[in-house]
């Protein structure tokens, strides 16, 4: 497997050793920075894109309708037999991700950002720093940024000891480590938080509203 790929089976690995051994109650812990789901739904979730794309159910594909009907599907299964379907379907899907390109890192992207919501539910902080948190970055930071400049302004983004991303006479950069940028850009930091980013009062809201993410209503503590 290729780099791509190797991060998506690792956050996988990660995912399954912080879930499956949780009681009903720790399956049932609310997850803060997706409100309407629990650790258990975000298993669900992971396990259904799989298992979507090998069946070719792409009907939809990244809206809310999909992967709601992703979850519900699995409400009557443990999470070690969500964890178990997982394992069995995702050997080929990874095996496709470092030959599509930017579908491929969204893909890391997702996983990566789903790993670090479950830790916070869990209280369970690790591997910041990991390859699936610098691939998810990258392809995360080039749809922002493309986002800013379809709506007039440029933007720049600055990792710490990362690929900065945008032009460098941009009138607006935004700095942090690759796993706090990678958190603001998927919704999983308030206005407040970003503006202790560099983003401007005005831009905070509008800008970081893209794609299907939002700033969160308040404050993410992880």
């Amino acid at each position: 497997m290729g780099e791509v790929a190797d991060a998506y089976a690792g956050c996988r690995a990660r995912i399954a050793g912080l879930t499956r051994d949780l009681d009903a109650a720790g399956a049932a812990t609310a997850v803060p920075t997706c409100p309407a789901w629990t650790v258990h739904d975000v298993v669900a979730h992971l396990s259904g894109v799989v298992v979507d794309v090998a069946n070719g159910n792409l009907d939809g594909i990244t809206t809310d309708p999909w992967t709601a009907a992703q979850v519900d599907a699995r409400r009557a299964r443990s999470v070690a037999e969500i964890l178990a379907e997982w394992d069995e379907h995702a050997p080929g899907f990874e095996s496709l991700l470092d030959g599509i390109g930017e579908p491929g890192r969204q893909a890391v992207a997702d996983v990566a950002t789903h790993e670090h919501d479950i830790r916070c539910a869990l209280g369970r902080p690790g591997e910041r720093d990991s390859d699936a948190v610098h691939i998810g970055l990258g392809m995360i930071a080039r749809a922002f940024v493309a986002s800013c400049e379809g709506r007039g302004l440029a933007v720049r983004l600055e990792p710490e000891g990362g690929e900065a991303v945008g032009p460098t006479d941009a009138p607006m950069v935004v700095r942090g480590d690759e796993f706090e940028l990678l958190r603001a850009l998927t919704g999983r930091r308030s206005p407040d938080q970003l503006r202790a980013l560099g983003v401007p009062d005005n831009a905070a809201l509008a800008l970081f509203t893209f794609g299907p993410f939002h700033p969160a209503a308040s404050p993410i503590a992880e």
